[in-house]
C-alpha cells in the first residue's frame, strides 16, 4: 500500500497499519484512513458531493483526490478511497448528535435516495425468500425463525404503504446507525444515504432497545418531540427487523456462525416498544397494529 499511496498521491508515508479491509496512517500531524470502497461505483461522485455539504458545516472527513483528481484508486484489483479524519475527539454518539446532524438536501442526489421503503423492502424480501429456499437445510436456526421476522417486516411494508402519504423532505442519513456507534463511524461518508430523517432516528431507537436495558421513559423522551407524521415513519422503521436480517446476511454471505442469532431471537424488546408507542399516542390517533397492541408484556 505504501507504493500505491506514493504513486497515486505523491505522498511518501511509513507505518501504515492494516485493520480488517482498511489501512491507517499519520502524515503531517493528521490521521488518514484508506477505506475499501464496497458501494456501487455509480454512487461515488454523489457521495463526494454529499460529503462536501457536511464539510461546509465545519465537521467531517476530507476526501483526498488522487493526483489525477480521481476519487477512487485501485489496489490489488479493489477500489479504495483516501480520507483525512475529522479534527474531533472520538466518542460514542448520542441521540442529540443524530438530530443536530440532519442536513436537508435537494433532489440532485436521487441515486442515493433510499426513501421508498415499501418498494425496496418488498424486493429485498422476495430476494431473501428465493435465496434461502436454495439453502435452507444448511441453516436450521434461520429456518426456525425467518418466517416470523419476514412477517414483522411485511407488517412494516403495509404500515408504511398505508400510512405514509405525505411528501417528506430528504436529509443526509446513514445506511446503518447504532446506539454504540462512535463519532468517526458516524461521520464517515461511506455510510451516507439520502432518506427521511426518521431513518436514523428509528435505527438508533431500535438498536438501543435491542442492545441495552432500555427504559420506556427514555423512549418517550425520544418520541415526545416528534410530529405525528414522524412517529408513523419511525414506527415503520422499527418494524424492519434489520437486527435479524443484517446477521442473516453475515451468515449467508460471509459464512459467520448462525448461532449468533440466538442472542436476539428471544428478545421481544422491539415489539414491547411498539406496543408502548401504540398505547401512549392514542390521543393523536397513531395507526396501530392490532396483534402488537394486544401483545402481553
Amino acid at each position: 500500500m505504501n507504493n500505491a499511496i506514493l504513486f497515486f498521491f505523491n505522498i511518501n508515508v511509513s507505518g501504515i497499519k492494516k485493520i480488517n479491509d482498511n489501512y491507517y496512517f499519520k502524515y503531517l500531524n493528521n490521521s488518514y484512513g484508506i477505506y475499501l470502497y464496497n458501494r456501487d461505483i455509480t454512487e461515488v461522485v454523489f457521495l463526494y458531493n454529499l460529503n462536501l455539504e457536511v464539510l461546509n458545516r465545519g465537521i467531517g472527513y476530507t476526501i483526498i483526490l488522487t493526483k489525477n483528481n480521481e476519487i477512487l484508486f485501485m489496489y490489488e484489483d479493489k477500489y479504495y478511497i483516501l480520507m483525512r479524519f475529522p479534527n474531533v475527539i472520538n466518542r460514542i454518539i448520542t441521540y442529540d448528535d443524530i438530530i443536530s446532524f440532519s442536513t436537508l438536501v435537494n433532489n440532485k442526489y436521487k441515486i442515493l435516495d433510499k426513501s421508498n421503503w415499501g418498494e425496496s423492502w418488498s424486493r429485498k424480501i422476495d430476494f431473501i425468500e428465493y435465496q434461502f429456499n436454495q439453502m435452507k437445510n444448511k441453516y436450521p436456526i434461520i429456518d426456525k425463525y425467518i418466517d416470523y421476522y419476514i412477517g414483522i417486516w411485511e407488517n412494516g411494508i403495509s404500515y408504511f404503504n398505508y400510512n405514509v402519504s405525505f411528501n417528506n423532505k430528504k436529509y443526509i442519513c446513514h445506511k446503518r446507525i447504532f446506539f454504540n456507534m462512535d463519532l468517526y463511524d458516524f461521520l464517515n461518508p461511506l455510510n451516507f444515504v439520502v432518506d427521511f430523517k426518521e431513518r436514523d432516528i428509528g435505527e438508533y431507537i431500535k438498536s438501543f432497545a435491542m442492545n441495552k436495558n432500555f427504559s420506556f421513559q427514555l423512549i418517550d423522551k425520544y418520541f415526545n418531540n416528534l410530529s405525528r407524521e414522524s412517529i408513523i415513519l419511525v414506527i415503520s422503521r422499527l418494524l424492519f427487523p434489520s437486527y435479524f436480517f443484517d446477521l442473516y446476511e453475515n451468515i449467508i454471505v460471509d459464512k459467520e456462525d448462525e448461532k449468533q442469532l440466538l442472542e436476539i431471537v428471544n428478545k421481544r424488546n422491539i415489539i414491547l416498544v411498539l406496543k408502548h408507542i401504540f398505547n401512549a399516542y392514542t390521543n393523536i390517533n397513531i395507526p396501530y397494529i392490532s396483534w402488537i397492541k394486544k401483545e402481553i408484556s
